[in-house]
C-alpha cells in the first residue's frame, strides 16, 4: 500500500473504502460459494441414494422371477436422467440380469464395493444398493453417475452471479463513499489550512473551526489547545528572557565577556565589587584581570585559558586567587565557555566568577582536623580499623598496625581477605564466626584471637568491635585491636605452674610436702592474685569503648567534619577528649606492662619452690606389706596434734583383717587429708566433737571409714567435692580430695563419701585391695589428674 501514503486524503479515504468493502464482499462471496459447493455435494449424494432406492425396489419383482425384460424396462427409466451414465441389476451369483451404459464393476470388484455408500472416483460417483425380496437380498443394483459436469455447471452459474453482485456493490460503494467523504476531508483540509497560515505568519492566536464532536473534532480541539499552550509558552519565554536579563544584573556571581575578535572585555559590576572595587574602579581591559592574579597561580591559569581556546580542553573551569582592594587574596572559581565560528576558531569567550574563599577556609579546617584525628588515632597503642560488613574488606587501618604486626596499612586495604589470611590456623574459624555473629546480632562485641605477625611471631589480640547501622542494615564495622600477648603468656604461666604445683603435691606422697609447698608459696600466690586482679580491673576500666563511640561520631559527620569539630559543642570537645584518651591508654599500657613483669617474677619464684619440694617426692611409689590398723594409726599420729587441740574424741572400730600391700605414702596422704578435713568440719561444733575410725573387710580388700559428726555435705556437692579446684573452705585449694581419689584409683581402690545433708556429718570410705597387683591403675591415660570419687 505504498501508493496510499502520498495521495490526497480524499482519494486515500476512497481507496481505503473500496479495498475494505471489496475484501469483505469477496470474503462473503467465497464463503457462500464454498457453502453452496458443500451443500450441492450433499444434495447430489442424497438424490442418488433416493433414486437408487426406488429403482432397487422396482427391480425386486423382475429379479425374483429372473425376468430380464422387465428389469430392462425398470432401468430404461434412468436413461432420461443425463447424469446417470450406467446402471445394472445383478443376481446373487453375479449374473447380469439387465444393464445399460459402461464402466460397471463385476465379479470380485463388485463384491469389494461397499453397499449403500456413494464412492467418488475421478469425476464420477458409484453406488451399490441391495435388492430386497421378503427380507432377503437375492441381488444388487449398481449405479454410476456423472458428478463433474453437474458441479462445473454449478460453479459457472455461481461465479457469474457472484461477480455481478460484487461489481454492482463496488459501484454503489464508490458512489456513496464519494458523496460522504467530504464529511471527514473538509474539517481536515480546514485544519491543514489553519496550520499553514500559522506557519507563515507565526500568529499563534489563530484558531481552527470545530465542525463536530468526532475524532476530527477532537483533533481540531486538541490542535487549538496546543496553540493556546504554545502562545502561553511564548509569552512566558519572553518574560523569562526579561527576568534573566534582570537576574544577570543582580547575580552574586561576577560575569565577564571577552570578544576575541575586537579584543574588547566586559566585567559586570558584581565582578568588580567581588574584589572590593566600584564599577569605575576597574577598567574593562584584560590586564585588569591578569595583574590581580596571585603570582603562584598566574602562569597556570593563563596556560589553561590558552589550552581551552586552542581546543585542548572540553570545558573550562579553574580555581585561582585574585588580589582584593584591601591587599588580601580571594579564592575565585572561574567557569567559562567559548563561542566558535564555522571553522572552530573561538570568537568569543564568556563566563563567571564565584567567590569560594569561605569554602576554601572550611576545607583547610577539615584538613587540619583530619590530620589531628589521624595523629590521635595513630598515637593509640592498638590497631584502629574500619571494614565493610558485606565484603569484609578493610577501609581504614591506623599506622600502628605496622608497628604492632609488621604489615603496612596498604596491605590491609588492598589485599582481599588479608585479615582472614593472617589469622592463626587454630583460631581462624572461631574468629570469623565471632565476626559473623556480631554482624548478625547488630550489637558491639569483644573477642580474642591469635594472628601471625610479619616476622613469624604469634600475637594475641583483644578486639572491641561496633556495628554501624543504616536502619537495620549494617553499613560499617569499626574496632580497636589491642595486643594482649604479655597478659596471655602470664596467664598461661600461672595456669602451668598451678598444674605443676598440683602434680608435685600429688606425687610427693606425704601431707607434709603439700603443706610445705602451700606454706612457702602462699605469700607469693597472694601477690600473683593481686597483680592478676589489678590487670583484670584495669582492662575492664579501659576507655576503648569510649574511643569507638567517638570514632563513630566522627564518621557520622564525615561530610561536614570541619563544621562539626569547629562549631558543634560535642565536636569541639573531641580533640581534647582524644588527647586525654591517648594519655590514659599510655598509662594503662605502662601499668599493664609493669604488672605483667611482676607476674613473671612471682611465677618464677613459685617454680623454684616447686622444683625444690619435688626433690623430696622421688622416694614415693614403693609398695610394702602392712596392717590396715597400723596404717590408720600412723596417719592419726601425723594429725594427732590438730585433733587433740580441737578436743575431738576419736572412736576406733577395728575388725581383724588381712594385711595390705600398698604404697604407704599414697595411703598416708589420703588418710591425713581426710583427718584434716574432718578437723575443719568439726571446728564449728561447740561440743560433742567425735571422729570415728572403722576398719572392715570388704570382699577381696579392706574398707576404711573416717566418719565425723560435723557440718555435713549438701547433696549437690557429694560428687563435686572430688573435682579439681572445688572447695567449701575459705582458705582451701580444692585439690586434696581430688588428689586422694586419684591416688586411691592408682592403688586399685576407690574413695567415696556418704552424708545425709548439712549438719548431719559425713563419712569418707577408702577401699583398698589386698593383693599387690590387684586392679592397679594409673592416675589417667593422659597423665593428668582425674577425679574418681563418688557418692556412696
Amino acid at each position: 500500500m505504498q501508493f496510499l501514503r502520498d495521495i490526497p486524503i480524499r482519494r486515500k479515504l476512497l481507496w481505503v473504502t473500496l479495498i475494505t468493502c471489496g475484501a469483505a464482499l469477496a470474503l462473503a462471496c467465497t464463503a457462500l460459494f464454498w457453502f453452496q459447493s458443500l451443500n450441492f455435494r450433499r444434495s447430489f449424494v442424497a438424490e442418488l441414494r433416493s433414486l437408487g432406492a426406488v429403482v432397487a425396489q422396482n427391480s425386486a419383482a423382475p429379479l425374483a422371477f429372473d425376468d430380464s425384460k422387465s428389469a430392462e424396462e425398470v432401468l430404461s427409466a434412468l436413461r432420461v436422467r443425463p447424469h446417470i451414465i450406467s446402471a445394472a441389476v445383478i443376481d446373487a451369483d453375479g449374473k447380469l440380469l439387465a444393464s445399460f451404459g459402461t464402466g460397471l464393476a463385476s465379479g470380485e470388484a463388485l463384491a469389494a464395493l461397499p453397499v449403500g455408500e456413494v464412492l467418488f472416483e475421478g469425476g464420477d460417483a458409484r453406488l451399490v444398493l441391495p435388492i430386497l425380496v421378503q427380507d432377503a437380498a437375492p441381488g444388487r443394483l449398481q449405479l454410476r453417475a456423472n458428478y463433474r459436469d453437474l458441479y462445473g455447471e454449478l460453479l459457472s452459474l455461481y461465479g457469474l452471479v457472484l461477480a455481478a453482485v460484487l461489481a454492482g456493490s463496488l459501484v454503489v460503494i464508490l458512489l456513496v463513499s464519494a458523496a460522504m467523504q467530504g464529511i471527514i476531508t473538509r474539517p481536515i483540509a480546514g485544519l491543514v489550512e489553519t496550520a499553514r497560515k500559522i506557519s507563515e505568519r507565526e500568529d499563534y492566536s489563530t484558531r481552527a473551526i470545530e465542525t463536530g464532536k468526532d475524532e476530527v473534532g477532537l483533533l481540531t480541539r486538541t490542535f487549538n489547545q496546543m496553540l493556546e499552550q504554545i502562545e502561553s509558552r511564548d509569552h512566558r519565554l519572553r518574560e523569562s528572557r526579561q527576568r534573566y536579563e534582570v537576574a544577570v544584573m543582580g547575580s552574586s556571581d561576577g560575569l565577564w565577556d571577552w570578544d576575541l575578535v575586537s579584543r574588547a572585555v566586559y566585567y559586570s559590576p558584581r565582578w568588580k565589587s567581588m574584589l572590593g572595587h566600584s564599577e569605575a574602579g576597574v577598567r574593562n581591559e584584560l590586564s585588569e584581570w591578569e595583574d590581580r592574579l596571585h603570582p603562584d597561580d598566574r602562569e597556570e591559569t593563563k596556560d589553561k585559558v590558552r589550552k581551552y581556546l586552542a581546543g585542548g580542553l572540553p570545558t573550562f573551569e579553574i580555581e585561582f586567587r585574585m588580589r582584593h582592594k584591601d591587599g588580601s587574596y580571594r579564592w575565585i572559581l572561574c567557569r567559562g565557555a567559548a563561542l566558535r565560528d564555522a571553522s572552530g576558531k573561538p570568537v568569543r569567550f564568556a563566563g563567571s566568577h564565584t567567590d569560594i574563599t569561605e569554602r576554601k577556609k572550611a576545607e583547610e579546617e577539615i584538613r587540619v582536623a583530619r590530620k589531628k584525628f589521624e595523629s590521635l588515632v595513630n598515637s593509640i597503642h592498638g590497631i584502629v580499623w574500619e571494614a565493610d560488613p558485606g565484603t569484609r574488606q578493610m577501609l581504614f587501618v591506623s599506622d600502628h598496625a605496622e608497628q604492632m604486626l609488621g604489615y603496612p596499612p596498604r596491605a590491609w586495604l588492598e589485599e582481599q581477605g588479608f585479615w582472614e589470611g593472617m589469622l592463626h590456623d587454630e583460631d581462624r574459624g572461631v574468629a570469623m564466626e565471632a565476626r559473623e555473629q556480631g554482624i548478625a546480632a547488630r550489637k558491639p562485641y569483644q573477642h580474642e584471637y591469635r594472628v601471625r605477625a610479619a616476622d613469624g611471631r604469634t600475637v594475641w589480640l583483644r578486639e572491641n568491635v561496633s556495628v554501624e547501622l543504616d536502619g537495620d542494615r549494617p553499613v560499617r564495622l569499626r574496632g580497636v585491636a589491642l595486643d594482649i600477648t604479655e597478659q596471655k603468656l602470664a596467664a598461661e604461666q600461672i595456669s602451668r605452674m598451678q598444674r605443676e604445683l598440683v602434680e608435685a603435691s600429688r606425687m610427693a606422697g606425704m601431707a607434709e610436702v603439700a603443706t610445705g609447698v602451700l606454706h612457702n608459696v602462699g605469700n607469693v600466690l597472694n601477690s600473683v592474685n593481686v597483680s592478676a586482679t589489678l590487670i583484670v580491673e584495669e582492662i575492664r576500666r579501659s576507655k576503648t569503648a569510649s574511643f569507638v563511640k567517638a570514632v563513630r561520631l566522627l564518621r557520622e559527620h564525615g561530610d561536614d567534619a570541619g563544621e562539626f569539630l569547629s562549631r558543634d559543642p560535642k565536636g569541639r570537645q573531641l580533640p581534647a577528649f582524644f588527647a586525654a584518651l591517648a594519655d590514659q591508654l599510655s598509662r594503662e599500657q605502662a601499668l599493664l606492662g609493669r604488672e605483667a613483669q611482676g607476674l613473671q617474677e612471682n611465677i618464677e619464684h613459685i617454680k623454684q619452690i616447686v622444683n625444690m619440694q619435688q626433690s623430696y617426692a622421688k622416694v614415693s611409689g614403693a609398695r610394702e606389706q602392712l596392717r590396715p590398723q597400723e596404717l590408720v594409726e600412723d596417719a592419726w599420729r601425723i594429725a594427732r596434734s590438730g585433733l587433740e587441740r580441737h578436743q575431738i574424741k576419736v572412736v576406733r572400730e577395728y575388725e581383724v583383717v588381712p594385711p595390705l600391700i600398698v604404697d604407704r605414702h599414697l595411703a598416708l596422704q589420703i588418710l591425713v587429708n581426710l583427718f584434716n578435713n574432718a578437723k575443719h568440719a568439726l571446728e564449728h561444733r561447740l561440743e560433742g566433737r567425735r571422729l570415728t575410725l572403722r576398719i572392715q573387710g570388704s570382699g577381696n580388700g579392706v574398707r576404711i571409714e573416717v566418719a565425723d559428726n560435723g557440718v555435713g555435705i549438701a547433696r549437690e556437692n557429694l560428687t563435686r567435692i572430688f573435682r579439681l579446684g572445688f572447695t567449701t573452705k575459705a582458705n582451701g585449694h580444692g585439690f586434696g580430695l581430688h588428689s586422694g581419689a586419684n591416688s586411691a584409683r592408682q592403688m586399685g581402690g576407690s574413695l567415696n563419701v556418704r552424708s545425709d545433708g548439712p549438719g548431719m556429718g559425713a563419712t569418707f570410705i577408702l577401699e583398698l585391695p589386698h593383693g599387690a597387683d590387684e586392679g592397679r591403675h594409673s592416675a589417667g591415660d593422659s597423665g593428668q589428674p582425674t577425679g574418681v570419687g563418688r557418692a556412696a
